[in-house]
């Protein structure tokens, strides 16, 4: 029998009806607080009935359109009250969400709709034209509006249950084809039921995550479904650290839930005085693994004794299945902790390849049975079959489990320690991406023959970034430029390279594939900084200061050579909108990576509009 730390009943998690959704779990709030808030944004807050209020007239809406029970839902809009509203509203209707970023790409856009079936897509009004043009026959209707008022709304006849499909997260394919994650309402709802054993009821909880991942509809559910309030984090507050700390502050905010980089950068920032964020008292972490810096354990000894850290294990096939707690004092802690018990009816083995269980202290791949696991990937029940895997441990017939690809080991002590990837799965900033998927998009490029993607380290810190090595498809030199623009037209920006490195041939193995370990170093060559000479330049370039924390930014300086990054590019884009009063796209920092490129186009913009 495979090794499980703790069985679940252990756990302490009571069994739940089948026939319970999430929408049952905000019931019981929305019943026993209905004047209580349930989200905050910005100056916007909205009670649990004028949330519901809101959901249901969307949902009456939705059926009208023949959305119902099965029916995949787009959600195309940008962070705001409504959002997570709009997502309540979709599983009134008795259907489930597919939300996607408005930063990214049309193309990729209307290939995750495409891929799901995707025939009706909420969005805001004005997001409503381009959510048309995402795909034949697309309908759009549009979210928010006045409140509708007690006695206004009918709430729809829609059968919920807890197998019922809840939402579809598009994710990155090793394949080189993006996956859709199919996942029902009972493994949020067995996830939320912990969470009331495991959380404080009615905090105020950070909505920090992208909806387009997983973390996103843990955090709203685990919070409507604890009686708190969700404070949505806009995607201008969400790049700025000093503006995640400014929101703690401002909604003495409780509980937040932040990648480990971010969690890591929160730290850093408000060392030594963290008397702005001092109402946390619930830190939760995940995306990647856990290490514990001397900021942190600062922070969390300076937040008080009845402050605890717990960190999330699992991926977006399975949600949470691990969540081991770091309690005070803060000094002790190791500087990479140990993964702990599983939760909530979660299964975990270590297992050798033949599926048998490795020994105690073995290095084997990680799976993961019980409750948690999603229906599988819709539509490709090829890649489903190959990653959900009958569970030979288990006595429920059908019973399946999650391949993770995750190496790991029971330690002494019943503990699972985390020892990396089986495959090249790379983690960025908290996203999966599966290198296989970037580079096919690089080698679409008709400058670009092979390419291969990886995490390498750079610059004298070794900092991890996401690097292409290409060579070139003819005598013609590639432009790293364009290729970086291309990317970042076909791709989400998390997934655009870094760094990209011309080589001439790749070195292969005896298997001729390439041997990853024997690319050269990444070495971006800095080139002779040139002083702004514009006062367009020279705002640019002080946005970038601030941004990069560098005290000189050259004109000719590339963006992601100094240290950018995707999430540090929508800061960008962000602050150039607000001093100079222009639509700048998200592309035009991939298109133009130097002060000097992003000046002229930022000109350009405003000598269009007339000024």
């Amino acid at each position: 029998m495979a090794h499980q730390l703790v069985p679940p009943a252990a756990t302490g998690a009571a069994p739940v009806d089948e026939s319970v959704s999430v929408l049952d779990q905000f019931d019981e709030w929305l019943e026993r607080t209905p004047v209580a808030a349930a989200v905050r944004c910005g100056a916007v807050t909205l009670t649990y009935a004028e949330v519901d209020r809101r959901a249901c007239r969307l949902a009456c809406e939705l059926r009208d359109r023949g959305v119902g029970p099965e029916r995949v839902v787009g959600v195309l809009m940008e962070r705001s009250a409504e959002l997570p509203v709009a997502l309540l509203g979709v599983l009134r209707a008795g259907a489930a969400y597919l939300p996607v970023n408005p930063a990214d790409p049309d193309d990729y856009l209307a290939a995750s709709f495409g891929s799901a079936g995707v025939g009706v897509v909420v969005t805001d009004p004005g997001l409503a034209g381009r959510a048309a043009g995402l795909g034949p026959g697309l309908r759009g209707v549009t979210a928010g509006g006045d409140d509708p008022g007690p006695g206004q709304w009918i709430r729809p006849k829609a059968t919920v249950r807890g197998d019922s499909l809840q939402y579809v997260i598009r994710t990155s394919g090793s394949t080189g084809r993006p996956k859709a994650i199919a996942m029902t309402h009972h493994p949020q709802v067995r996830l939320v039921e912990w969470s009331r054993m495991r959380y404080a009821e009615r905090a105020t909880a950070l909505h920090y995550f992208p909806a387009t991942s997983d973390v996103a509809s843990l955090e709203i559910f685990m919070t409507w479904g604890t009686g708190g309030c969700l404070v949505v984090a806009t995607d201008a507050e969400r790049h700025d650290i000093a503006a995640v700390a400014g929101l703690v502050a401002n909604h003495s905010i409780t509980r937040a839930l932040l990648p480990v980089a971010v969690l890591h950068q929160l730290a850093e920032h408000c060392a030594p005085d963290f008397s702005g964020i001092a109402s946390l008292r619930e830190l939760i972490t995940t995306g990647e693994r856990l290490t514990i810096t001397p900021e942190l354990r600062d922070m969390v000894t300076a937040l008080g004794d009845g402050t605890v850290l717990d960190d999330h294990y699992g991926s977006s096939e399975v949600n949470v299945v691990v969540a081991p707690r770091l309690e005070q004092p803060a000094a002790a802690w190791p500087d990479q902790p140990l993964l702990g018990a599983p939760i909530v009816g979660a299964r975990v083995y270590v297992l050798e390849p033949a599926l048998t269980p490795a020994p105690r202290n073995v290095v084997g791949e990680i799976y993961i049975g019980g409750d948690p696991l999603a229906r599988g990937y819709l539509g490709q029940g090829g890649v489903t079959a190959q990653s959900f895997v009958p569970d030979p441990f288990s006595a429920t017939p059908g019973a399946r489990m999650y391949r993770t690809g995750d190496l790991g080991r029971w330690r002494t002590g019943g503990r699972l320690e985390f020892m990396g990837r089986s495959d090249f799965q790379v983690k960025v900033r908290g996203y999966r991406v599966e290198p296989a998927e970037v580079e096919r998009a690089l080698a679409a490029h008709p400058q670009v023959d092979r390419a291969a993607v990886l995490l390498a380290g750079i610059g004298p810190d070794d900092r991890p970034a996401l690097t292409a090595y290409v060579t070139r498809a003819s005598a013609a030199p590639v432009d790293v430029d364009t290729v970086r623009a291309h990317a970042s037209s076909v791709l989400p920006a998390h997934m655009v390279p870094e760094v990209f490195v011309v080589i001439n041939a790749f070195p292969l193995l005896a298997t001729g594939k390439v041997d990853r370990a024997e690319l050269p170093r990444p070495n971006p060559a800095a080139p002779e900084t040139v002083r702004s000479r514009t006062d367009t330049e020279a705002a640019i370039a002080e946005i970038w200061s601030t941004v990069l924390g560098r005290d000189v930014v050259g004109v000719r300086d590339n963006f992601f050579a100094l240290g950018g990054h995707s999430l540090l590019v929508a800061r960008v884009v962000y602050e150039i909108r607000e001093v100079f009063d222009v639509d700048l796209p998200l592309v035009a920092v991939f298109e133009h990576p130097t002060v000097e490129g992003l000046a002229g186009t930022v000109e350009k913009l405003v000598a269009e509009d007339g000024r």
